[in-house]
């Protein structure tokens, strides 16, 4: 797209690390040098400087993103530190795509918030738990650690280690099954829609973690209903290419 655009507020955030301070420092000056103001409370975009973790931080402001490396993975970040100028520049002249993805928000309760990653149930102790999941027309029931929702780009991180599974398609979720006892199946592909997850009764008092994008958020016992449903698309402004696959298939060149 090409669209000229002055003016712009921007947000910068970045890692928590003295090795990132000085590039928070740098973009801070490109910015202004090239007309910019810095706006802390009502940015019209949102700069993250660092990894994965930044980006989930930088999604909770609701505003378009630009990705600049310096994390340890940075698998979702485009933009080397030494292009940002350029990258400044292309963006007053609105030369960039826009890449949207798919969040859910998962609610339980008065708990609710939105993810880009996964959003599920995890056991607290050391023991099986029992979780149904009900979505459109359907459920099944599973007994293990527990079941975990991800976006498409929730595929690649902590469902992947659990069930080998990409999700290459937009309008779509995965159900994973983390540790399933007695059970060929370790993940179910399902439309975009919502999911019930109940955690059923063993016969006695047990409680299970709510996780959202790897925190925990709340617990429940049995009898307990958290809901998973589709929510906005989070806005990233892409400058360079990103492959999905270059962080899970190694031997790639």
């Amino acid at each position: 797209m090409l669209v000229t655009i002055t003016g712009m507020k921007l947000k910068i955030i970045s890692k928590e690390s003295p090795q990132v301070y000085p590039l928070v420092s740098k973009a801070k000056s490109i910015a202004e040098s090239l007309g910019y103001i810095i706006d802390e409370t009502n940015p019209d975009i949102v700069i993250a400087i660092g990894g994965d973790g930044t980006l989930l931080r930088a999604i909770d402001f609701g505003k378009p993103i630009i990705t600049v490396k310096a994390g340890r993975r940075s698998f979702l970040m485009d933009v080397d530190p030494q292009d940002m100028e350029n990258v400044l520049k292309r963006l007053k002249e609105g030369d960039y795509y826009v890449h949207e993805y798919p969040l859910l928000r998962v609610s339980y309760g008065n708990i609710a918030k939105e993810v880009f990653n996964e959003a599920g149930i995890l056991y607290d102790e050391p023991e099986s738990i029992i979780i149904t999941a009900h979505f459109q027309e359907t459920s099944f029931t599973s007994e293990g650690d527990g079941i975990l929702v991800s976006t498409p780009q929730g595929s690649t991180g902590w469902s992947m280690s659990i069930t080998g599974v990409y999700l290459g398609v937009p309008n779509a979720l995965e159900i994973s099954l983390v540790s399933p006892i007695l059970s060929a199946v370790k993940s179910l592909i399902v439309p975009r829609t919502r999911i019930k997850l109940v955690m059923e009764s063993k016969g006695y008092d047990q409680k299970a973690r709510i996780v959202a994008d790897g925190n925990v958020i709340g617990h429940v016992k049995p009898g307990d209903v958290v809901e998973i449903t589709p929510s906005r698309n989070a806005i990233v402004y892409r400058f360079f290419k990103i492959d999905p696959l270059r962080g899970i298939s190694p031997w790639r060149k």
